[in-house]
């Protein structure tokens, strides 16, 4: 999502109502204030310095995502595995969602912390999962958000402590980096995703 953030009020569509952002004093990129945590209501955890990587192998810095500029009102954080059969089955369906929302400031951002055999993934791993080159079949499929690998377990360790019970998670994060819905260790039906991102996305500066 790059849409210029021209000040909109605070429903879905157009830009970013930038005098309701918590930002710094500049309005410049990152997170909020704190405090941070991980349940719903918290502030999303501040995670600098756990880097993460897009399939091209570019480090990406997760707070890009909560910029101004970027216009997001709403962002859906999926954290998978490719070993994951929720997380396949979920991800075939991401893409309706993405071109349902995404002219409505919705950003979906996919973290993969392991491969199909529970390794840590590579950018090959993560060219394959976004292609639909995948390990037991090959599907259609062209994911046209951002997926990004974790190679350190760091950035998912601070969310995801029990991978085997635990995957997939889902947690929907508001314009100001609150954690407004949260899904642990199931797929989530498109109709609650759909409930989920548009009541962020007609309320997308609530303060904690």
């Amino acid at each position: 999502m790059t849409a210029t953030a021209n000040p909109t009020g605070n429903g879905s569509g157009g830009g970013l109502d930038e005098s309701q952002l918590d930002r710094s004093a500049d309005g410049q990129c990152g997170y909020p204030a704190g405090p941070y945590g991980t349940g719903v209501g918290d502030r999303l955890a501040n995670t600098i310095g756990f880097n993460l990587e897009g399939c091209d192998g570019d480090v990406v810095e997760f707070d890009s995502f909560m910029c101004p500029e970027a216009g997001n009102k709403a962002l859906l954080i999926n954290i998978g595995a490719g070993w994951c059969g929720p997380c396949q089955e979920e991800t075939l369906e991401f893409p309706e969602l993405y071109e349902e929302f995404e002219g409505q400031g919705l950003e979906i951002v996919q973290v993969m912390f392991q491969d199909w055999t529970s390794q840590l993934p590579t950018s090959s791993f993560c060219e394959d999962w976004v292609t639909g080159e995948w390990a037991d079949r090959q599907v259609d499929l062209d994911l046209g958000f951002p997926v990004l690998v974790d190679q350190t377990n760091e950035w998912t360790g601070v969310y995801l402590q029990n991978p085997q019970a635990a995957t997939p998670i889902n947690m929907l994060i508001d314009a100001n980096g609150n954690i407004r819905w949260k899904s642990e260790g199931q797929k989530v039906g498109l109709d609650v995703l759909r409930t989920q991102i548009g009541a962020v996305l007609a309320s997308p500066y609530e303060v904690p």
